[in-house]
């Protein structure tokens, strides 16, 4: 038995109601991947920004000497020191982030390290000579 209250739409206004709805969706559609977009585009600009620091770790010292001994460590060591101590990552974190295993990570951690201490003393004394000491 039908329900004789129940009224009965038109095709007509059935098919404008219908072609409203699916306008309504492509256009949240169209709005959801401007934003996905501008999504991706804000994070491979953060990845761009994240790399200038990483490659440049050299920059968060004042002192030159201290500068010139960074620059001159190998860039992937460089990373692995600015993500250790300046962006405090876990070695896991690391790991993935720059897709190496762990034990080549503490090994680039330590000559980084390394590196950076032998750059510092080789510095030192070439100013040292320039000021006409001997020792």
């Amino acid at each position: 038995m039908k329900n004789p209250k129940k009224k009965k739409l038109s095709f007509t206004k059935d098919k404008k109601e219908f072609q409203s709805i699916i306008e309504t969706i492509i256009d949240t559609e169209t709005i959801i991947k401007m934003i996905e977009d501008n999504y991706y585009q804000t994070s491979m600009q953060d990845v761009d920004d994240a790399d200038v620091s990483i490659n440049h770790l050299e920059n968060i010292f004042t002192n030159e000497t201290y500068y010139l001994a960074m620059k001159i460590v190998p860039l992937l060591e460089r990373k692995v020191l600015y993500l250790s101590y300046i962006e405090n990552c876990r070695l896991n974190d690391i790991c993935k982030r720059l897709k190496l295993q762990k034990r080549e990570v503490i090994l680039l951690r330590n000559k980084g390290i390394t590196h950076f201490k032998h750059n510092l003393e080789l510095l030192y004394k070439a100013d040292r000579l320039k000021k006409g000491g001997n020792s």
